[in-house]
């Protein structure tokens, strides 16, 4: 993901600091001249969920205790050429309807946040599938919301934003085992890695849910440039407003079903 606008600003600014030197700045002594080249910076990241494939049946049918591995993985994946290139990255989970639509019943939203967790053991990667030990898929019987209360939503290296996450979009900010916030060339993180429907839940709950789908974004700025992540961020909806920013997306529908013997939740 390039962060066309500010990049193309830098590359503007350069090309003014330049354009009375013939394109390049020199300092002339006496044994020649040197030549400083400028060049743009550059980001990318990518985002994975390599546990995930509706095709085999994840997210197909859900009954009180279906347990299964989804990993949105963020990484920073710029080239290294010009060095080291830091980003300042987040997440954002959009809670919507199997047509997209962001569902506003706060009853609705309130169960469905409580089937994302994060186990700390789960071994997978931005490019590897992996297992937990604490949540384990298809497990039988699964969890209950009491064994559930003292798991995680997200992985504690994201902290959530609050200005920003609204009821049915939960913004996710990667803040790093040292809080700074910064994502290195290489560095990758994992959103959550489960979805737990709880054994508790009946054909009520999944009546109010319904058919429904996490839509999960990343998206990244450079560091350099910027006193401090939140400055960061505003530059970067600021792009998100102009319509200047790709966003690279992972998405996953999740339906209720008949084959195991529950019945399937009425769509809203």
């Amino acid at each position: 993901m390039k962060n066309k606008k500010i990049m193309a600003v830098m590359a503007m600014i350069g090309c003014i600091a330049a354009a009375g030197t013939g394109f390049t700045l020199s300092y002339l002594t006496d044994k020649g001249s040197i030549t400083n080249d400028f060049t743009v910076g550059d980001q990318d990241i990518d985002l994975k969920e390599p546990d995930w494939d509706p095709e085999d049946g994840d997210g197909i049918n859900l009954y009180p205790g279906y347990t299964v591995y989804k990993n949105p993985t963020i990484k920073n994946i710029t080239s290294n050429k010009n060095g080291e290139e830091t980003a300042y990255a987040r997440m954002i989970v959009y809670i919507e309807d199997e047509k997209g639509n962001l569902i506003t019943s706060q009853e609705a939203i309130d169960l469905i946040k409580t089937t994302i967790r994060y186990d700390s053991t789960y071994t997978g990667t931005y490019d590897k599938k992996g297992e937990g030990r604490v949540l384990v898929q298809g497990r039988i019987p699964g969890y209950s919301l009491a064994a559930l209360k003292d798991i995680p939503m997200i992985n504690p290296v994201f902290t959530l934003d609050k200005s920003r996450t609204t009821a049915n979009k939960l913004v996710c900010n990667y803040m790093g085992k040292d809080g700074t916030g910064i994502l290195k060339i290489g560095e990758e993180a994992t959103l959550f890695t489960d979805i737990v429907i709880p054994i508790d839940w009946n054909q009520t709950q999944f009546k109010i849910c319904g058919n429904f789908q996490l839509r999960v974004e990343a998206e990244s700025i450079q560091t350099s440039g910027f006193a401090a992540q939140e400055d960061a961020y505003e530059a970067l909806d600021a792009e998100i407003a102009a319509g200047t920013l790709q966003n690279i997306t992972e998405s996953g529908t999740l339906q209720s079903g008949t084959e195991t013997g529950t019945q399937a939740a009425e769509k809203e």
